[in-house]
């Protein structure tokens, strides 16, 4: 798999990491296809199949990716996802999607939230994945073709300089699928999130677009 250096705009003297490159499919507006998953937008027609994931896979969330607020049950939290996902993309404020199998399983959720254009173009992500479905290279697919889309040119992605995402220390798993799709960790940077109605410290882990061809 070939690779292609890039850089932080935003923090002097940070060292060059490699960036694997990736093929994805733009079909249209924030719709994008990688080899094995299609990133989409939330549907109401898709209230069972989402439910059906986060029964499946609600002691895994709630470990690493809570996404219930306290006291909020299944159908409340599909339904304020679902005007997350209207609420960003009618103000270009996130980008929100879900992973789709070809046969229509829902793999887990793809968040750009925060997206700003003020000097530098950016956005904060965060990942998760249905339980059933770790350990096949998924969610790095997906990952990976967010990333690619968030830093391709407009109009054809969200022209987006650098995309930052926090992991809770320990969450190994996370941490290797962030370095592997691009990601390098801030040193000595944290930031204090809150997930779950709780408060955690996490690391801060950046990604940035490639640098402008000289040729």
């Amino acid at each position: 798999m070939s690779a292609e250096p890039i850089q932080s705009h935003a923090h002097q003297g940070e060292s060059v990491v490699w960036r694997p490159a990736r093929s994805l499919e733009i079909l249209g507006p924030g719709l994008v296809r990688t080899e094995r998953v299609i990133l989409r937008a939330l549907r109401e027609a898709d209230e069972a199949a989402y439910l059906e994931m986060i029964q499946e896979s609600r002691e895994h969330l709630d470990r690493w990716a809570p996404l219930h607020h306290p006291q909020e049950d299944d159908l409340a939290m599909f339904r304020r996802q679902l005007t997350l996902a209207r609420v960003g993309d009618a103000g270009g404020t996130a980008w929100r999607r879900v992973a789709a199998l070809d046969d229509g399983t829902l793999v887990g959720g793809f968040n750009l939230n925060a997206i700003t254009r003020g000097l530098n173009f950016e956005a904060d992500a965060n990942w998760w994945l249905r339980a059933s479905l770790t350990g096949r290279g998924l969610a790095s697919e997906a990952v990976g073709a967010m990333l690619d889309f968030a830093f391709a040119d407009l109009p054809h992605g969200l022209g987006l300089h650098r995309v930052s995402c926090g992991i809770v220390p320990g969450n190994e798993p996370s941490e290797r699928l962030a370095r592997r799709v691009g990601f390098h960790r801030l040193s000595g940077v944290t930031s204090h999130l809150q997930v779950g109605g709780r408060w955690e410290r996490h690391d801060v882990y950046v990604a940035s677009a490639p640098l402008p061809s000289l040729g």
